[in-house]
């Protein structure tokens, strides 16, 4: 019979050299510390809206007696929206928009522009169903506040602007 320390010797080798393997982390165990990022990126998008606009005259020219305000609106949405994000712009309490900010011209024309067609809308509105036009204006501006994007300025029915949460 074989010595018992010769059987026990490659059991033990092999005990030994399992302990020794290295360990090697899964994707799943690596821990990840999350790091905080903040970009202020308002400045980029209004100098690119201001260099956009500032190259080529405003697209939309406008006609208050055309029947396409609706058109003329939409086209005019995502840029509004971006200066409103910009918190250039904000919905006052009279259903227009107002400057929270200093505007460039061309900016401000398309602004203009925006309350020019949102007043024919307003005035269509009250003509249908005999309001006052002022009365129209307020309704709305609590649509328009209820629409507009989180982030943006909008002011209520005391005068008061407020950044909506």
């Amino acid at each position: 019979m074989k010595n018992p320390a010769m059987l026990l010797s490659p059991a033990v080798i092999a005990a030994i050299l399992a302990g020794c393997t290295p360990t090697i982390k899964t994707e799943n165990e690596v821990t990840v510390r999350p790091i905080q990022i903040t970009l202020d990126v308002n400045l980029r998008v209004d100098r690119e809206l201001n260099r956009e606009l500032n190259g080529s005259q405003s697209e939309i020219k406008p006609d208050p007696s055309s029947n396409d305000v609706r058109e003329r609106r939409r086209a005019r949405r995502e840029r509004i929206l971006a200066w409103k994000s910009a918190k250039l712009i904000g919905e006052n309490n009279a259903g227009l928009l107002d400057a929270r900010s200093e505007l460039s011209e061309a900016v401000r024309q398309v602004v203009d522009e925006e309350n020019a067609d949102r007043k024919l809308v307003f005035e269509k509105i009250a003509a249908r169903e005999n309001l006052p036009v002022e009365a129209v204006a307020q309704r709305m501006s609590g649509r328009m506040n209820e629409r507009t994007p989180s982030g943006t300025w909008v002011q209520d029915s005391a005068g008061n602007w407020s950044v909506k949460p």
